[in-house]
């Protein structure tokens, strides 16, 4: 019987194994990250939140490095702006991971053994000076 799965998650539910497994991924984001950090630059600071989405997000770990640039380059332009980063995958996703590596619960080591710092503290405060952003999962 085939499955009926797209994607499995891999290892144990929370450890973010996909990261450390990955190698490609983080090849693919670190070529689009000068790009992607342009159109922060020059896009236009609306009010309210400046968004950020990651579609596709797996355990999170291999874009955790391009949403903190992000982060920064918005507050180079607005010290106080608000940030919302979206993360969007699949409904069996291993959600566990993500907001394990989002929080710093575990660390993230990238598929060439680089070690990566968590935006945020374990209880949610956002590391990135100067003002810190609340993670909050939302359901719609």
């Amino acid at each position: 019987m085939a499955s009926t799965e797209l994607h499995a998650p891999i290892g144990k539910d929370g450890e973010g194994l996909y990261t450390a497994s990955t190698k490609g991924c983080f090849d693919v984001i670190n070529a689009a990250t000068p790009s992607v950090l342009a159109q922060v630059e020059k896009s236009p600071l609306t009010p309210g939140a400046y968004v950020i989405a990651d579609f596709g997000t797996a355990d999170a770990g291999t874009s955790l490095g391009l949403m903190c640039s992000a982060i920064d380059k918005v507050r180079e332009r607005e010290a106080e702006k608000e940030v919302s980063i979206m993360y969007e995958d699949q409904l069996n996703n291993e959600w566990k991971s993500v907001f394990n590596h989002a929080f710093g619960v575990i660390s993230v080591t990238d598929a060439y053994g680089n070690a990566l710092s968590a935006p945020t503290s374990k209880d949610g405060e956002l590391q990135r000076p100067p003002n810190p952003i609340r993670v909050k999962p939302s359901c719609r």
